[in-house]
């Protein structure tokens, strides 16, 4: 073959691969701009509640906190259910574990409670905007209920967390915060 047609040849190889990639990475970028739009509510479209995440109202109906009581956690005091999974390690007393149990079967029964309740105001609250029709005063009522709600289940969670303290000695307060990386052991 000529030279010449192969250095065209070549030329025409290489200006079409560079087309293909310049179009393959316009592509690319249209794509990932357009991904950049996508909500990050999708997923919650089937949710049992539009507005929540599938997690969250499993979270709400079998009353776990959630970070409802972080304020709690943070500053040395305790969670009931993590001190339960921690006994070994905190080497609680028949006695301690038998009142935590007790203490965190109580605070999950009203939390459930509060939960479902909770659930029930949220998908209200739901159908209320899928109607159309949902007026200011209509808005204004259910948001404050689901407002009071949330304030009685973070509350029953903290409460939770201040029942503890008086049941666990400082040691092992102290062993909990190393175990849960509050406080750098010695």
């Amino acid at each position: 073959m000529n030279k010449s047609i192969i250095k065209y040849l070549f030329i025409g190889i290489a200006i079409y691969l560079i087309s293909v990639n310049s179009v393959s990475a316009q592509q690319h970028q249209h794509s990932e701009q357009h991904n950049n739009f996508r909500s990050p509510y999708v997923e919650q479209l089937d949710s049992p509640v539009r507005g929540l995440s599938s997690e969250e109202v499993d979270n709400l109906l079998n009353g776990r906190g959630s970070g409802y009581a972080r304020m709690a956690e943070l500053n040395g005091y305790p969670g009931l259910r993590h001190v339960l999974d921690l006994s070994s390690e905190l080497k609680l007393s028949a006695q301690q574990e038998t009142d935590i149990q007790v203490a965190f079967e109580q605070m999950q029964s009203q939390a459930k409670t509060i939960g479902k309740t909770i659930v029930s105001k949220e998908q209200e609250l739901g159908k209320s905007f899928a109607s159309g029709k949902i007026t200011n005063t209509e808005l204004e009522k259910q948001t404050e209920e689901l407002a009071t709600l949330y304030g009685e289940l973070r509350n029953t969670h903290l409460q939770a967390h201040l029942k503890i303290n008086p049941i666990l000695s400082t040691e092992q307060i102290k062993k909990y915060n190393q175990l849960r990386g509050y406080e750098i052991a010695n």
